[in-house]
């Protein structure tokens, strides 16, 4: 998948999860895993 449309996608679903999370310790963890995913695939594309 190309990183321009998989940021994308992490990015629609870290929204996504934004709306429903409780904010466990789960939820932190996989907020957190999802932002650095992000940051990671910007990286590399720049």
């Amino acid at each position: 998948m190309e990183d321009k449309k998989l940021i994308q996608l992490l990015s629609k679903l870290n929204k996504s999860y934004q709306n429903c999370k409780q904010v466990t310790a789960d939820d932190i963890r996989l907020q957190e895993l999802l932002n650095t995913t992000m940051q990671e695939l910007k990286k590399q594309k720049s």
